[in-house]
């Protein structure tokens, strides 16, 4: 599209957690549970690059994936978007999806046949009082890096090229106006 007669490029993501599932013929694959259960880095990898061609042939760059949640509660909603609710399985997990979806640094990353990946949800978003989705993760700052930030240490260290902020509270503080976290942690 064109602003006053300037072209302003577009950039249009998907959400493809477990694949490009808004298109008919698509293949599907598990949730991050069931991809966790297998502690298969390989597979994990191979998934991602599977999802980067698939999007790529509809035009999507851009996949907001892989979740780095690490589930503490199994009654939150959402506890299968996790890997594991072990942290170290996570950011293994974690980093080969990325690695996928991406390439490797160094070795066709961000090739043509690879798409910009996100990790998500920046931080916390497994560990909520109760499970309660949306809720708040009540926790020091050093558990709530040791349980909760691995991944993200992890997927960066990989290259990932994005980093969503997460819909919790830290404390009573929506993750979207905590500035330490964002600016400085991340």
């Amino acid at each position: 599209p064109y602003v006053d007669g300037i072209m302003v490029p577009i950039l249009w993501g998907t959400d493809a957690v477990h694949g490009h599932n808004n298109v008919i013929g698509a293949t599907i694959f598990p949730h991050n549970i069931g991809l966790g259960s297998t502690m298969n880095t390989d597979l994990v990898k191979v998934i991602g690059g599977v999802v980067a061609k698939e999007l790529l042939s509809t035009g999507i760059p851009w996949t907001f994936a892989p979740t780095i949640a690490v589930p503490q509660n199994d009654l939150w909603g959402r506890t299968y978007e996790g890997f594991s609710e072990d942290p170290e399985l996570v950011a293994l997990l974690g980093k080969h999806s990325v690695i996928g979806f991406q390439g490797e640094l160094g070795n066709k990353f961000l090739s043509s046949n690879k798409i910009l990946s996100t990790a998500k949800h920046f931080i916390g978003d497994g560990g909520t009082l109760d499970g309660v989705d949306k809720g708040n993760t009540i926790l020091s700052e050093e558990d709530l890096v040791n349980i909760h930030a691995k991944g993200y240490v992890s997927t960066i260290n990989a290259g990932v090229q994005f980093v969503m902020a997460s819909f919790n509270s830290w404390n009573g503080n929506k993750l979207h106006g905590e500035e330490y976290l964002l600016t400085n942690l991340l």
